[in-house]
């Protein structure tokens, strides 16, 4: 009897969170909601929509418990290994998407500050760009920003973070406040601010206005340790529609956009916010491995209306384990019909008429695992889309040979009126059935907007959907940046423009420089030098095609300068060092003091401030100081910022008495009245207490508090509050928890480090905690390794290294800790094979080609391909046998679970489901 099961990965939660596109205080004068240190560490340096100018489409948050559950759609895998940050000191990921396709991503973790460029230095952070995208980087912090103006995403970031009369995600959207509030227990969390914004077959927008999400866990990690997930749901209602909504009806949407068939359910409703509690039964887990190694490929004719699955080889596959898909539903016609073992060359056709969706999933009821061989939608190459901007409409051409029931297609236009976007979905205006020559027509449609054919029916279970065919209508992206005083604008366009369809303006007025003085025709990520223009000046480029001409980009240029905020503490100041950039005249910088300006001043010393200047202010311990410049039209920039003393804690966990004791190590006096503790986690709950300020009016060198009942996974942070007549802000500046999660990464050095000795693997302690070596096992596959911690070290400080040897690929290290009673494994490393690979995208094909480029031989089983943003899964290498220098596979973009209004970014190869390396499209 083949089991019957609950539809998920359809709804519009699990397609936002599968497809790679990933907030929160209330009013700026109202109490921020109480998070653990962690998650609203990562949300302060999310700055709240009004700051991006740009509405939030969606914001997914995850908690990564090892390097290998570290979601690779959340994208900035390139930008992290390029700066060599090891993927096992990675705790948490958070993308943003905006309206206008900018996204926001921040990780979070233990891992050294990296140096990223040349521009500024603040508050230990370091900014520049990496790979062309901007880059903002401290110690365990990392803000990537990709689209147009990223620098002044990466400044707004930045600014949220430290300045606290600035709103973070926290406060703006409005919604997003009780949303995480909610939901901040959870290790994923999706937050969709305006419904309107994105997919909602389960919503009608009239209804539910911003929805958040909480998973147990990611949308494709598994919890082995239970059948049941506990999962989380946070509903905004129209405030004149919610009053009609009855628990049967959240219930039944709520099960609709989530994972797996709901269990148990509770509803609490609090005027227009419903939030759900729910036991849901786990959904399978996708399992490669477990499948027979067996390539099939599904090949669809709209114009015969059917679908061939064909085995190309490899193992034969007992068909009572497959299930063909058709449109949500279990096909009525089935592999086990007509085979009883599916082998290379035997074909299975299945009539689905002109318009279907269809998977063949491979499924082991027994083990709860699946893999799906194949997928198609037929019916994609039937429809032809045009947009004609004369008439602002786009027309679709129906060019099917056989007639298509029109009530099986959906059209969907999401239009952009002054900056307000709403989201139309509803059938098609056709009489009767599609046939060859049929159009519909969409009127109205302007620049910004996404005109789409859907299919009305079900998704196939744990697998996304994709458009029919789609037209997005919108304006050329261009990017403006400045090095060494000469303007670059770069072209982000996806079609071919004349150059002479733009016009760069300096100051309101036409640019000496020209695009088409240098050019007569743009293409994607093609530069453009506009000449040498000074900081201050304002810069825009229009784009001249439309009746009233549209400003693409503009920004006030900003002085390039890289000045280091550094604190003595034994002195009790700070210094404000210019080492690398422009002379700025010192009228136009402000040094300031909890946001007052501070009683010493660059004019004060200087007339222009320039590299080797250096100006020194005394500043009280938690002060928050800062170099400002002031630019034209209310522009300011910050140069640098630190906040004093944030490094004056330590800890240290007392397993016997199940205690921490926090300390205060700074060698200057500080008052604690702005300081609260917090703990979260299953020992005892402290909600921002004020504990220093209850023992001591001052605090001094070696004053302490000790926490009780502590747990190994308990979240322990120092908080620093301050507040004002309109703001309050909360920051971190100390955590810590018991179980080392982040101690250890490993390196690989290679054979020889220049000195004749082998290194090969290098285990690095990263924690500011010293701990003892004893209390550290290392395994290697299953059994101890050779070299121990403590064979090396008594005790372990930051940055010991524990030399491991040279290992084979496929090698699994394991680090446990030995203090609790049933050891905990703090991080794993497979190692992976020394092999590089080369990426091909033909836009016109819409084909990823990835190619081995040089390096060990891979079994291909063992690799797999994943595109970012567009893979829900990782699709496998085709082929059997070892991977060598000049194999390739194919990826038909086409055919990946996504929303095509989105291009492949970059792709990612995977060994044994382990991040191999990863490389950029436009590369």
């Amino acid at each position: 009897m083949r089991r019957r099961e609950m539809i998920v990965g359809s709804g519009t939660v699990a397609a936002i969170a599968l497809s790679g596109y990933t907030g929160a205080a209330t009013d700026a004068d109202d109490d921020r909601p109480s998070l653990p240190s962690d998650l609203e560490s990562v949300l302060e340096l999310v700055p709240g929509e009004s700051a991006l100018d740009a509405n939030y489409r969606h914001v997914v948050y995850s908690r990564v418990d090892d390097a290998g559950s570290a979601p690779l759609y959340l994208g900035g895998h390139e930008v992290i290994g390029e700066l060599d940050i090891d993927a096992d000191s990675i705790a948490e990921m958070l993308v943003v998407v905006t309206d206008d396709e900018t996204r926001l991503s921040v990780v979070a973790g233990e891992f050294d500050a990296p140096d990223v460029g040349d521009d500024a230095d603040l508050d230990g952070w370091t900014v520049g760009e990496v790979d062309d995208e901007p880059v903002a980087a401290a110690e365990g912090a990392l803000v990537i920003a990709t689209g147009d103006d990223g620098d002044e995403i990466v400044d707004a970031a930045l600014e949220a973070a430290d300045d606290e009369d600035t709103e973070t995600i926290l406060a703006d959207p409005e919604t997003a406040g009780t949303t995480f509030d909610r939901l901040e227990s959870k290790s994923y969390v999706t937050f969709v601010p305006d419904v309107s914004e994105v997919r909602h077959n389960e919503f009608d927008g009239d209804v539910v206005e911003a929805f958040g999400m909480g998973l147990e866990s990611a949308p494709m990690a598994r919890d082995d340790d239970s059948d049941t997930l506990e999962n989380d749901y946070v509903l905004h209602l129209d405030p004149d529609a919610g009053t009609d909504v009855d628990d049967e009806w959240i219930v039944d949407r709520v099960e609709s956009i989530g994972r797996g068939e709901i269990l148990e359910s509770s509803i609490d409703r609090s005027d227009d916010v419903v939030y759900v509690q729910t036991v849901v039964e786990q959904p399978p887990e996708r399992d490669r491995e477990a499948a027979p190694d067996a390539r099939v490929r599904a090949r669809s004719n709209a114009d015969e209306g059917v679908v061939t699955f064909e085995h190309a080889g490899g193992e034969p596959i007992e068909t009572d384990s497959l299930e063909v898909w058709h449109d949500g539903e279990l096909a009525d016609d089935q592999l086990a019909d007509e085979h009883a073992t599916f082998t290379e060359g035997d074909t299975f056709e299945l009539e689905t008429g002109p318009l279907a969706d269809v998977g063949l999933r491979w499924f082991d009821e027994e083990a709860d695992v699946y893999y799906y061989y194949d997928t198609t939608v037929v019916g994609t190459e039937s429809f032809d889309g045009q947009y004609d901007p004369d008439e602002e409409t786009v027309e679709f051409t129906y060019t099917g040979d056989l007639e298509a029931d029109s009530d099986l297609v959906e059209l969907v236009h999401r239009s952009d009126d002054d900056g307000s976007y709403e989201l139309d979905r509803g059938a098609i205006d056709v009489d009767g059935p599609l046939t060859d020559g049929e159009t519909i027509t969409v009127e109205d449609v302007t620049l910004g907007d996404r005109v789409s054919l859907e299919l009305s029916v079900p998704a196939n279970p744990n697998r996304g959907q994709r458009s029919l065919s789609y037209v997005r209508v919108r304006p050329p992206r261009m990017h403006l940046s400045r090095r060494e005083g000469t303007v670059v604008a770069r072209y982000w366009g996806d079609i071919d423009r004349d150059a002479d369809e733009f016009r760069v303006l300096v100051e309101d007025e036409p640019a000496d420089v020209q695009f088409s003085d240098v050019t007569d025709t743009l293409s994607e990520h093609d530069r453009v030098e506009l000449g040498e223009m000074d900081h201050g000046t304002h810069v825009a480029v229009e784009w001249l095609e439309p009746d009233d001409p549209v400003v693409v980009t503009e920004r006030v240029l900003r002085p390039y300068a890289r000045i280091d905020m550094d604190y003595d503490d034994s002195e009790g100041t700070v210094t404000a060092d210019y080492e690398e950039g422009e002379e700025i005249d010192a009228d136009d910088l402000e040094l300031r003091i909890a946001d007052e300006p501070a009683a010493v001043q660059p004019a004060d010393e200087y007339e222009t401030f320039a590299p080797g200047d250096d100006l020194t202010v005394e500043a009280d311990p938690f002060a928050t100081v800062e170099l400002v410049w002031e630019g034209g039209d209310d522009t300011e920039y910050g140069l640098g910022r630190v906040t004093v003393g944030r490094r004056a804690f330590d800890a240290e966990y007392d397993p016997d008495a199940d205690e921490v004791e926090i300390v205060y190590t700074g060698e200057q006096s500080a008052d604690p009245s702005n300081l609260t503790v917090s703990q979260r986690g299953g020992g005892s709950s402290i909600d921002d207490e004020d504990l220093f300020a209850q023992e001591y009016d001052s605090l001094t060198d070696g004053d302490s508090i000790v926490l009780e009942d502590v747990e190994i996974d308990d979240r322990i942070s120092v908080m620093l509050v301050q507040e004002g007549e309109n703001y309050s802000s909360r920051s971190s500046i100390f955590r810590f928890t018991p179980e080392p999660r982040w101690a250890f990464s490993v390196e690989d050095r290679g054979s020889e480090d220049g000195d004749g000795d082998e290194d090969g693997l290098v285990a690095v302690y990263h924690e500011r905690t010293t701990r003892d070596a004893d209390n550290f096992e290392i395994l290697v596959d299953g059994e101890p390794a050779d070299v121990q911690p403590s064979d090396r070290h008594d005790t372990l400080t930051a940055e010991d290294e524990i030399e491991l040897g040279e290992f084979d690929a496929g090698t699994e290290l394991s680090f446990r800790w030995l203090v609790p009673d049933e050891p905990r494994e703090v991080r794993n490393h497979v190692v992976v094979p020394d092999a590089e690979f080369e990426v091909d995208y033909d836009a016109d094909d819409d084909e990823i080609t990835v190619e081995h480029a040089g390096g060990d031989g891979i079994d291909a089983a063992d690799l797999a391909v994943i595109v970012e943003p567009l893979s829900p899964e990782p699709t496998d290498w085709d082929g059997d046998g070892t991977v060598s220098e000049g194999d390739s596979t194919t990826v038909d973009v086409d055919d990946l679970d996504s929303r095509r209004d989105r291009d492949p970014a970059a792709v990612g190869i995977l060994f044994r489901d382990h991040h191999l390396t990863h490389v950029r499209i436009d590369d």
